[in-house]
């Protein structure tokens, strides 16, 4: 396997265990996540990105959308 496509996989394969392990994601950390995700894909393909840069953006957009939708939930239980 080409390093990209390794690097790529590790990543896709961590985000999916960060938000596997949660034990239960709130309303505005799932809408965060799939948000940011395809917010950060998009703006990354538009201006010209490879596959390879879509595919971490878009990892690191969900990662970031998840986390700021979870303060969110945290926030609205106090």
């Amino acid at each position: 396997m080409k390093k990209t496509m390794m690097k790529n996989l590790i990543v896709a394969g961590s985000v999916l265990l960060m938000i596997s392990g949660c034990a239960q994601m709130g309303e505005n950390a799932t809408k965060g996540a799939l948000i940011g995700g395809a917010g950060a894909a998009g703006v990354t393909a538009l201006v010209g990105g490879s596959k390879s840069s879509v595919a971490t953006a878009a990892a690191i957009g969900a990662v970031a959308g998840g986390v700021i939708g979870d303060k969110k939930d945290q926030e609205n239980k106090q």
